[in-house]
């Protein structure tokens, strides 16, 4: 009876060891829009994000930390047009928010 009771103590902890690393290793990496959009309209000097759209977001290479550069367009209400880029780097947990770095827009 005591080496069942191991070997079960044995599967029941190999199981949780890989459920926790599987789930912590899928960090989002789906844009927050409301952030993308809220910085990107700091960066290019706007006073409202709601003076701005982003469209045509593409997602580069990840890397081997699951960082990814994102490319991206952003329009003003007035017509301006600016290129931007920036690198997420997705949270620990699937709860977690992924982090954004090294913002850049430049007219285009």
């Amino acid at each position: 009876m005591g080496i069942l009771l191991n070997k079960n103590n044995l599967k029941v902890a190999t199981i949780s060891a890989l459920l926790v690393t599987g789930l912590s290793a899928c960090g989002t990496t789906q844009l927050n829009m409301i952030e993308v959009q809220k910085t990107t309209a700091k960066t290019i000097g706007l006073a409202s994000s709601d003076e701005l759209s982003i469209t045509n977001i593409k997602y580069g290479q990840r890397n081997a930390l699951g960082g990814t550069p994102v490319n991206y367009d952003a329009t003003t209400t007035k017509g301006r047009r600016f290129g931007c880029t920036v690198f997420m780097i997705p949270g620990l947990t699937p709860l977690d928010k992924p982090a954004y770095n090294d913002w850049e827009c430049h007219p285009r």
